[in-house]
């Protein structure tokens, strides 16, 4: 998703970032699908469209693609069907904005994030929380698990990343090193290490072990939205304010180029890594989703949306994709066809 902070009833996440002290709203709809650039036969399904409560700020698919979890603004975090879309559980506890989902690994815990500062780390099976992570000074604004799910990351508003014991809750590590908020995370896929986007204009590569940066990329001067990683790990995207989209291979800048109107809110790979997906959006203007080649940055498809779109997913078999937008709409649409089509 995407690193969200975010203002006053009803502002977008845009202001949040430049007011730390009015606190706020990321919301969530997709509405209204439709390609452009693509002849019919190459048209995905009309999409599955579900009503949330309030905006939606992270979307995730489970490790066998089977559930479906978002972060809503009305303070918990929903597990649903991936396929039908029926709800399964509403998980509450938390007592602010929930705005970063994440599953681990074996799929049997759930990780949110929280504009209460807080983590929490919950039984998917029988949906009670485990346990409660206390220690940020700020909005938890991402989560992720490490690839043995050993250890949770979370990164916050108070410009730092931290390293729990899934098992213990305890926390094991605090990283240091960024300037601003910490708005995105994600682990390496052999994870030894852990790679951050923030505010400060900046993506780092730590290593995990040691605890310290190993790598700083120098992606813009703007605002650095959401950072993924490609499943061999050799390619980074950061998704960055202004709709630019930058990619590295290697530690080597590969790409920069203006994907987007507004700002990247939030970037994912599919599971082959051939296929990067992007999110954009700006306060109340319409928001896409867009579908690239990651070897070639050319535009596969381009999916119109009524709302601001804050965060994206892909499913581990890379056939669906799911959105969560400003108006409190999650959609789920079958891409297989349509990529397999623009290819």
């Amino acid at each position: 998703m995407p690193g969200l902070e975010l203002t006053s009833r009803g502002c977008s996440p845009g202001r949040i970032r430049r007011s730390v002290a009015l606190r706020g709203l990321v919301c969530a709809s997709l509405s209204a699908a439709g390609f452009t650039g693509l002849s019919p036969s190459t048209g995905a399904a009309e999409p599955l469209s579900l009503k949330q409560p309030g905006w939606i700020a992270s979307v995730a698919f489970s490790p066998d693609g089977k559930r479906l979890a978002n972060a809503c603004s009305d303070r918990t975090a929903r597990l649903r069907d991936a396929n039908s879309g029926e709800e399964i559980a509403v998980l509450t506890g938390h007592r602010d904005y929930v705005v970063a989902v994440g599953f681990a690994p074996d799929g049997k815990t759930l990780a949110t994030g929280s504009y209460d500062h807080t983590a929490c780390l919950w039984d998917v099976g029988s949906s009670r929380l485990r346990s409660t992570l206390h220690g940020h000074r700020g909005a938890v604004m991402s989560v992720a698990f490490s690839p043995d799910g050993s250890a949770l990351a979370t990164s916050s508003l108070d410009t730092t990343v931290r390293l729990w014991s899934v098992d213990t809750g305890e926390l094991q590590g605090t990283f240091r090193g960024h300037k601003s908020w910490v708005n995105s995370i994600a682990f390496s896929p052999d994870g030894a290490a852990l790679i951050s986007g923030s505010s400060d204009g900046t993506v780092k590569v730590w290593d995990v072990r040691a605890q310290r940066v190993k790598t700083t990329l120098r992606a813009t001067d703007a605002e650095v939205r959401s950072v993924a990683i490609s499943p061999d790990g050799k390619m980074l995207a950061a998704g960055i304010r202004y709709g630019i989209v930058k990619l590295w291979l290697d530690g080597k800048e590969r790409a920069g180029f203006k994907g987007h109107e507004s700002d990247v809110w939030s970037l994912a790979f599919t599971a082959d890594g051939k296929t990067l997906i992007s999110g954009d959006g700006d306060w109340d203007k319409p928001g896409q989703v867009k579908l690239w080649d990651a070897r070639t940055g050319q535009l596969l498809a381009t999916l119109e949306h009524t709302g601001e779109v804050l965060s994206v997913a892909c499913s581990p078999d890379g056939r669906r994709v799911a959105a969560g937008s400003r108006d409190g709409t999650l959609k789920v649409w079958e891409v297989s066809t349509l990529l397999k089509g623009a290819r």
